[in-house]
């Protein structure tokens, strides 16, 4: 049976329904008008602190540049832009800037625990990224996962309302309701007491809206890590409603 991209799976503690209509995505004729299929020569490395205190990988051989922390399991996708007073910086979805280098080529990284930034060197060649397929089975597990963790959080029923994609796209759809988890925990509780639904669906860019009882997160798959919002954009969206 061939596989639908506008499928509903709605979860409510516990409880799901899974449908699925016909629908499969196209290939995007404007990426190759950018040259975007064309395989880049720019490789994963990795980074070490000059601190002593672990180091990243940064992976431009992404659609989007990628970044992990060895301390973090969440990939954070970057975009590159210029610096002020020269260089390049690469920005989180938020703004925040991760990591900078100067015109003579030096690299500096700038992570939570080192906000002012530490001094960082490439030593050598790392692995790059790409989520595990996940079938739908997982899926459900996960969207039951999230939404029970949110009802936990916000003392109210929470439901998940979701598209199903192929395994590739479930890959982003899960890591997705994962990050939604992980903002909402480190949002004020006030913030996500009166959150009533989730949904994600498939979008032609990533974003994130919240107007107090509906969180909506829209994806783009076939961008990868870089096509679904980071923790810390939805945190925001969150902490936006409780001010």
């Amino acid at each position: 049976m061939k596989r639908g991209i506008f499928g509903l799976l709605a979860v409510s503690a516990g409880l799901f329904a899974l449908g699925t209509a016909e629908g499969v995505a196209q290939p995007n004729p404007f990426r190759r008008m950018l040259g975007q299929d064309i395989q880049t020569v720019e490789r994963s490395l990795w980074f070490e602190r000059a601190d002593g205190r672990g180091g990243f990988i940064f992976d431009r051989s992404a659609r989007m540049p990628l970044i992990q922390s060895d301390s973090d399991d969440e990939v954070l996708a970057v975009h590159q832009a210029r610096a002020a007073g020269g260089g390049e910086v690469w920005l989180t979805d938020t703004g925040r800037v991760m990591l900078r280098q100067s015109n003579l080529g030096g690299w500096t990284y700038f992570p939570s625990d080192r906000p002012d930034g530490v001094i960082v060197e490439p030593v050598g060649q790392a692995r790059g990224f790409e989520a595990q397929p996940v079938e739908d089975t997982a899926l459900e597990r996960a969207a039951t996962d999230m939404a029970q963790a949110l009802a936990e959080l916000s003392r109210n029923e929470v439901r998940a309302e979701l598209t199903a994609l192929d395994p590739e796209g479930n890959a982003y759809m899960a890591d997705a309701m994962r990050m939604v988890q992980r903002g909402a925990d480190l949002a004020p509780r006030r913030s996500v007491r009166d959150l009533q639904v989730v949904r994600l669906g498939v979008g032609e860019r990533p974003r994130v809206t919240y107007d107090g009882q509906v969180l909506d997160i829209s994806i783009t798959p076939s961008m990868g890590y870089g096509g679904r919002p980071s923790s810390a954009l939805i945190r925001q969206s969150f902490e936006s409603q409780a001010r």
